[in-house]
């Protein structure tokens, strides 16, 4: 799909209808470890796949994902709130090229056994995906949907 009728098609899904694959999976943390991270700390970011049911039915406000990505970090500054938006954003992008379905989640993060992350990492965002009947068409998006100031 072509990058901006894909970002048209873009949009929230919260209703799943089977598992992703593991080459699905595959690609999307691909696109995760192609996020940019600022100042290039790698190494401050845990990805945490869950698909295990038990852990899965205690997490809030999943819509019965499949899948849940938990982006976890160890410190907690703006730029880490930025970084873990677009590892996410990435993910979410790459799962409906695949036509997946994909949900930005934050409600989940409280729920979170504290046993599936990593230790020294607390969860910053998360991605709910799955298999999905929805159909991605293109939309058209007002150019003033976001107010737009010029500075020529």
């Amino acid at each position: 799909m072509e990058t901006l009728k894909m970002i048209q098609s873009r949009k929230a899904i919260r209703k799943y209808s089977g598992q992703i694959s593991d080459d699905q999976l595959h690609e999307i943390l691909v696109a995760a470890n192609a996020g940019p991270v600022g100042m290039g700390r790698y190494d401050d970011y845990r990805l945490t796949v869950i698909q295990d049911p038990q852990v899965l039915s205690k997490l809030n406000g999943i819509y019965e994902a499949p899948t849940v990505i938990v982006v976890s970090i160890k410190e907690d500054s703006a730029s880490d709130e930025v970084s873990t938006g677009a590892i996410v954003h990435n993910m979410e992008l790459a799962a409906e090229d695949q036509g997946l379905g994909a949900n930005y989640n934050m409600a989940s993060l409280e729920s979170i056994p504290s046993d599936v992350i990593p230790d020294g990492f607390k969860p910053a965002f998360a991605l709910t995906l799955g298999q999905t009947d929805e159909k991605f068409t293109p939309r058209e998006i007002p150019l003033d949907r976001i107010k737009t100031n010029m500075v020529k």
